[in-house]
């Protein structure tokens, strides 16, 4: 079983290190549970060493670039803290650790890092879901009360569906802010659309919906600004925003229910609208189809992005899956989870990648 206090206690040894003049740089990627874990270190660090570190958002959400670590460079910090963003580089790790001391805390499949810290609770327990904003709530509790972050905290651990793993979270929930779940006594994804904490989580997902990168930057200023849960719930910005993706995502489960496709054990369906929800909406769809692998897919540039998730009544490693759709497709890349997964694939290429997906499962299949 997992020891969540061996997992973080690197974390934890590298935080208390850090001394208050020290310069520090939190790393985040765009989605909810990165710029949420992010929140949380940051108000980690100003609270334990009364200094504020400077936050930098990666080029791509999952890849560390160049671009992003010539940032990182030109801020010269001491201490770098990278969360949730799963691929760096071996060239990018080594100049990274050369100018700074580097914490990674990130949930994705385990990299063969060194001379880091790196906490990822898959190396313990490969199948283990923990969201990187649960990992940093977990950090954060091992030096304060926990009740002035527990609201983004369950922002960030719902809106990475990490609820199943996370039970201890949501009974706090309950204890300190009960109002945000409504008494609900299954913690499950039935909790975004009915429950307060979902609709905080929506403000923050619409955010990114509609600004995309933008959108999380703004998002991520809000949740630093905000005393509590309710000063994001006031903010007429992120309720516009929220507003928007409401409409636009009830206008796309009626266009869903024309146009989806489904080959053999994929379902497939693209997204025609310009708000980013391919992710939430992937999530929506595979409530309906129990034995089938949903593909969402939204047309950005020269290149299909695709959510990846999973029916209940399949058993698919979906972070396998992704990488083998992708494997002799130029220009690509796909990853995850075990549960949920992405790919990016360029468009030409789009069906070649659908046809690999189909052949492994059947693969998969004739296995079983």
């Amino acid at each position: 079983m997992l020891n969540i206090k061996e997992t973080i206690s690197p974390a934890i040894g590298f935080i208390e290190s850090i001394k208050p003049k020290d310069k520090i740089a939190i790393v985040h990627g765009h989605d909810s549970d990165s710029i949420c874990s992010a929140a949380i270190i940051y108000k980690l660090i100003k609270k334990l060493l009364k200094a504020d570190a400077e936050l930098i958002v990666s080029e791509l959400n999952s890849i560390l670039t160049e671009k992003t670590f010539s940032k990182i460079k030109k801020m010269n910090p001491k201490h770098t803290i990278i969360v949730d963003i799963p691929d760096i580089s071996v060239e990018i790790l080594t100049k990274l650790r050369n100018a700074s001391n580097v914490l990674v805390i990130d949930h994705h499949m385990p990299k063969g890092y060194v001379k880091i810290v790196y906490v990822n609770p898959r190396i313990y327990d490969r199948e283990s879901y923990l969201p990187a904003t649960y990992l940093c709530y977990k950090i954060y509790e091992d030096f304060f009360d926990i009740k002035d972050i527990l609201w983004i905290a369950g922002i960030g651990t719902l809106a990475d569906m990490g609820m199943k793993n996370c039970l201890d979270l949501f009974e706090k929930i309950k204890t300190v802010n009960n109002e945000l779940v409504d008494d609900f006594k299954a913690v499950d994804e039935t909790l975004i659309g009915k429950s307060l904490l979902g609709k905080l989580t929506q403000m923050i997902e619409g955010s990114m919906a509609v600004k995309d990168v933008a959108g999380s930057i703004f998002s991520l200023k809000i949740l630093l600004e905000s005393k509590n849960y309710k000063d994001v719930l006031k903010n007429r910005t992120l309720q516009e925003y929220y507003n928007l993706t409401e409409k636009e995502f009830k206008k796309t489960e009626d266009d869903f229910k024309k146009n989806k496709k489904i080959i053999d054990s994929i379902l497939l369906y693209e997204i025609k609208s310009k708000l980013k929800i391919k992710s939430s909406f992937a999530s929506y769809a595979r409530r309906s189809f129990d034995d089938k692998v949903v593909v969402v897919y939204q047309r950005e540039g020269k290149y299909f992005n695709a959510s990846l998730r999973e029916g209940k009544d399949l058993e698919i490693d979906l972070d396998r899956l992704a990488k083998e759709g992708v494997r002799d497709i130029k220009d690509s890349e796909g990853g995850g989870h075990i549960r949920a997964a992405g790919c990016r694939v360029p468009t030409s290429q789009f069906k070649r990648f659908v046809e690999n997906l189909r052949l492994k499962m059947k693969l998969e299949s004739a296995r079983s």
